[in-house]
C-alpha cells in the first residue's frame, strides 16, 4: 500500500515555511508570467521563450524544444510569432547552416524591462536590508532549488 499523500498545505517548521515559500513563489511566478505576457501582446509560453533566448543569448531551435520540453515544431511557431512581433530574430549559423539560432532584439529591452522594474525595485529594497552572509544563504538555496527544479524536470522526460 502507497504512503498517504502529505498534507503540504500545513507546517510550523522553518524548513516547511521556505518549502512552502518556493511553492507559493512558484505560483506567483507563473501568474505574474501570465500577466506579464498578455502586456506584451505574448502567450505565456512565448514570454518563456522570449526568457530563455535573453537568458542565454543564443539558442538554437533544438535547444528551446528541448528546455520548453516541446516538440521542435511547436516551439519553431513560438519563435515565428516572436520573430513576427520583432522581440527575436533568427539567424543560420555559420558553421552548420541548416542549424537557426534565436536572439532577442535588444531594442525591444526596455519595453519589456519598463514593465518589470516596479518588481525588480521592491526585491531591491528588501535585499538592500539583508546583510552579505543572509544574501548568501539565500543565493545557495535559489541556486539549489533552480537545481533541484532542473533534475524533477529531467525525470518527468
Amino acid at each position: 500500500m502507497s504512503d498517504p499523500v502529505p498534507d503540504i498545505n500545513h507546517g510550523d517548521s522553518p524548513a516547511w515555511r521556505v518549502l512552502n515559500g518556493y511553492r507559493e513563489l512558484e505560483l506567483e511566478l507563473a501568474i505574474f508570467g501570465h500577466h506579464l505576457s498578455a502586456q506584451v501582446g505574448m502567450r505565456p509560453v512565448d514570454l518563456q521563450c522570449w526568457n530563455l533566448v535573453h537568458r542565454y543569448g543564443e539558442v538554437s531551435i533544438g535547444e528551446l524544444a528541448r528546455m520548453l520540453v516541446l516538440p521542435p515544431a511547436t516551439t519553431t511557431g513560438i519563435v515565428d510569432r516572436l520573430a513576427k512581433q520583432g522581440w527575436v530574430t533568427r539567424d543560420r549559423t555559420e558553421s552548420d547552416r541548416r542549424t537557426v539560432v534565436v536572439r532577442v532584439i535588444p531594442e525591444r529591452l526596455p519595453e519589456l524591462f519598463d514593465l518589470l522594474a516596479p518588481l525588480g525595485d521592491d526585491l531591491s529594497a528588501k535585499l538592500a536590508e539583508l546583510d552579505d552572509t543572509a544574501l548568501g544563504t539565500i543565493a545557495d538555496f535559489l541556486d539549489h532549488a533552480a537545481e533541484a527544479t532542473r533534475r524533477a524536470t529531467r525525470r518527468s522526460e
